[in-house]
C-alpha cells in the first residue's frame, strides 16, 4: 500500500507540472506547431528515463527488525505509520519493513533462514551466536568489510575497534553493523530514596547495611521491601556481592574457566536469599513475577528495592510518582563483598542490537550508506534522530536546546524513531532522554561514576558443543534448568542448602566436565570473549 502511494503522489506531480507548463505557456503554445511522432517518441522516452533516474535516487530496502516496541507492535500496519514515512523523508530510504515476534526471535529467525526467504538486511543475534554463526557458515550474509571501507566514513570513525571484532565471523570479516557501546555498566540496585530518608536511613554499602534497610523497611510497613522477577532474573543483587552472578563464567582456583554458579561462594549467597524469604524481606513471588507484574507492584509503591538496567531509573520514577507523588528510585551500587573479593553487575556486551545484509541483497551499498547516515555530524538530523518529529515530543529554542515532554502514558509513539528506526547508534544510555525526566541527571551520574566500578568482569565462551548436548547445564539466563532448579528449591526451604555439594556433582556428572574443558580450551587459546 505504500509503495502505491507514493506511485500515485509522484504521477499526480508529474501530472500537475505537465498542465501548470501547458497553462503557463497561455497562447503562445497554442500556435506552436504540433510535435512530430518521433519527436514525441523521443520526449517520451527522455521522461520515462527521467523518471527512471528519480526512482533510482531512492533506495528501496527491505528489513527485518524485532517487533519489541509495544507502539510498533499495535500499529495495524507499521509500513504507513506517521513516524516511519518521516523517518524515510529524512534519511532518504523506501523501506518495507518485516516484523520479526519478539518472543521466540531466535527461534524465527533460524525458520527463516532454513526457509531461505528473509528480506535485504535482517536484524539478529551477535555473529558468534549458534543460529548467526550457522548462517554466516552457509554464505546466508555477505562480508561487509569492503563495503564499510567504501561507504560508511561515519562508522569508521566512531565506531570503536572492539566493537568491530564483536561483528566478525570466525573468518574474520565483519558480517554485522548495529548499535554500539563505550560503557559496558548495565544492571543496577534501586532503591527507594523517600524511604530512606522518612527512616532516617543512609544508602546501604555492606551486606549488612542492606539486610538493616530491607529490615526497617518490612517494619515500617513496606509490602515487599526487596522484589525479584522469575528464575532470578533482576535478582542478583546478593548475587553480585559475592562475585557469582550465575550468567557468568569465572576461573576457579585451579584456573579452570567454570559456571559462576558452582563457585563456593554461591553457597554463602543462596544462604543469604534464604534469610530473606524466611524473614520475609523478599517478595514470596519473586520466583513467579514477570517483568509486567513486578513493575506494577513497584509503581504502586509496594516495592523498596529491585534491579534495573540504569537507563530505565527515570521510567520507574515517573510510573511511580503517579502513585507516591513524593517517591523517588535512586541507583546505588552492589553491597560490597563481605569476603573482600569482587563485587558487582556483568559487564553487558559492547553491541546487542547487530543487523546483517542478505548475500543476494542487489545494492548493499545502499544499506550501507543507509546505516552509516545515522551516524552523520548533523545537528538537525541527529536531533531528529534523537527526538523524533519535531513538534510531537518537544520544541526547539533560538539557542537550538530541546523542550522535551516524555509521554506518560503507553503505548506512545516517542521511542519509534530513536530507537525502533535508528539502528546504527551510540546506544549508551540516553543521556538527551533522560535529563527531561525525574532523576534523569543524577542517573547519568551514577552511569559515568560509581557505575564503572560496580562491574563484574568475566568470561564468556562462544558455542560451546557441550552445552548444546547438555542444555541444562547451560548458564545462560533462562536456561539454567538444573541451577534454577536447586536454587529455588533452597530459597522456599524445600531443599537444603547442606546439599550445595551435591547439586555441584550432580552438574559435574551430567557432563560438567566436559563443559569446563572445553570452556577452559576457549579461554587459553583466546576464542572466548572477555567481558569487562
Amino acid at each position: 500500500m505504500k509503495r502505491r502511494v507514493k506511485a500515485m503522489i509522484s504521477l499526480g506531480l508529474s501530472a500537475a507540472l505537465v498542465f501548470g507548463a501547458l497553462a503557463g505557456c497561455g497562447k503562445q503554445q497554442e500556435s506552436a506547431p504540433a510535435a512530430s511522432e518521433e519527436e514525441a517518441k523521443e520526449s517520451a522516452a527522455v521522461s520515462e528515463e527521467s523518471a527512471d533516474d528519480t526512482e533510482k535516487e531512492i533506495p528501496k530496502i527491505s528489513i527485518g527488525l524485532r517487533e519489541g516496541n509495544s507502539y510498533v507492535m499495535a500499529c495495524s500496519d507499521i509500513n504507513t505509520d506517521e513516524h516511519v514515512l518521516a523517518f524515510e523523508e529524512k534519511m532518504g530510504v523506501d523501506l518495507d519493513i518485516t516484523l520479526i515476534q519478539h518472543d521466540g526471535f531466535t527461534e524465527k529467525l533460524g525458520m527463516m533462514f532454513a526457509q531461505g526467504d528473509f528480506p535485504d538486511v535482517i536484524q539478529g543475534d551477535m555473529p558468534y551466536t549458534s543460529v548467526m554463526s550457522g548462517a554466516i557458515e552457509n554464505g546466508l550474509f555477505m562480508p561487509l568489510d569492503d563495503l564499510i571501507e567504501e561507504y560508511a566514513p561515519n562508522m569508521k570513525e566512531q565506531i570503536p575497534e572492539n566493537v568491530w571484532n564483536e561483528w566478525r565471523g570466525t573468518d574474520g570479516h565483519i558480517y554485522a553493523v548495529g548499535d554500539f557501546l563505550t560503557n559496558t555498566a548495565r544492571r543496577c540496585t534501586v532503591v527507594r530514596k523517600d524511604l530512606l530518608d522518612e527512616l532516617g536511613l543512609d544508602v546501604p554499602v555492606t551486606l549488612d547495611d542492606y539486610y538493616n534497610v530491607l529490615k526497617a523497611f518490612k517494619e515500617a510497613g513496606v509490602k515487599y521491601p526487596f522484589i525479584g522477577r522469575e528464575k532470578f532474573k533482576y535478582s542478583e543483587t546478593f548475587f553480585a556481592a559475592y562475585g557469582v552472578v550465575p550468567t557468568t563464567w569465572q576461573l576457579n582456583d585451579e584456573g579452570k574457566v567454570v559456571p559462576a554458579y558452582i563457585l563456593p561462594e554461591m553457597k554463602e549467597a543462596l544462604a543469604f536469599y534464604k534469610k530473606l524469604y524466611d524473614e520475609g524481606l523478599i517478595d514470596p513471588e519473586s520466583l513467579t513475577n514477570t517483568g509486567t507484574v513486578r513493575d506494577q507492584k513497584a509503581a504502586a509503591g509496594d516495592v523498596g528495592m529491585m534491579v534495573v538496567n540504569i537507563s530505565t531509573v527515570p521510567g520507574y520514577n515517573v510510573s511511580l510518582q503517579e502513585n507516591v507523588v513524593d517517591g523517588e528510585w535512586i541507583a546505588i551500587a552492589s553491597p560490597l563483598n563481605p569476603n573482600g573479593g569482587e563485587h558487582g553487575y556483568a559487564a553487558f556486551t559492547p553491541s546487542a542490537n547487530v543487523h546483517y545484509i542478505n548475500a543476494d541483497c542487489e545494492n548493499p551499498e545502499e544499506i550501507i550508506k543507509f546505516f552509516d547516515h545515522m551516524l552523520e555530524p548533523d545537528e538537525e538530523l541527529q536531533r531528529f534522530l534523537t527526538y523524533g518529529i519535531e513538534g510531537e515530543f518537544y520544541t526547539v529554542n533560538e539557542d537550538g536546546s530541546v523542550n522535551l515532554e516524555i509521554p506518560d502514558y503507553s503505548p506512545n509513539a516517542f521511542d519509534v524513531i530513536p530507537q525502533f528506526l535508528t539502528r546504527v547508534k551510540e546506544a549508551d544510555i540516553g543521556e538527551e532522554t533522560l535529563r527531561a525526566m525525574p532523576g534523569g541527571s543524577e542517573t547519568i551520574e551514577y552511569y559515568y561514576t560509581k557505575a564503572q566500578d560496580d562491574i563484574l568482569s568475566y568470561i564468556q565462551p562462544i558455542n560451546l558443543q557441550t552445552i548444546v548436548e547438555h542444555p541444562e547445564l547451560s548458564v545462560e539466563e533462562d536456561k539454567q534448568e538444573l541451577f534454577i532448579n536447586y536454587a529455588s528449591k533452597v530459597m522456599v526451604g524445600t531443599e537444603s542448602l547442606d546439599n550445595f555439594d551435591q547439586f555441584v556433582q550432580e552438574w559435574l556428572d551430567r557432563g560438567g566436565y566436559e563443559v569446563i574443558e572445553e570452556a577452559t580450551a576457549q579461554y587459553e587459546s583466546g576464542q572466548a570473549k572477555m567481558r569487562e
